[in-house]
């Protein structure tokens, strides 16, 4: 059997840091009694499936489905 690694001096506990909480006036509009959904709908999965944007270097725009993993470029 070999030697045991790791013997060193132990390291303190590092503390939790709160995160921001995602606004739900982000994903949806509100009007009256009408509630709409903003961004993208994947055009394979259906109205049920949203599409996250992701910006790219170029300053192009690229939507993704989480559920299939199409991609549409704008």
């Amino acid at each position: 059997m070999g030697k045991k690694k790791g013997g060193g001096p132990k390291k303190g506990k590092t503390k939790h840091t709160k995160t921001d909480r995602i606004k739900v006036s982000k994903f949806y509009s509100v009007s009256g009694d009408k509630v709409e959904r903003l961004g993208k709908e994947c055009p394979k999965c259906g109205t049920a499936v949203k599409m996250g944007s992701h910006k790219g270097k170029d300053g192009k725009v690229r939507f993704a489905c989480g559920k299939c993993g199409m991609n549409v470029f704008e």
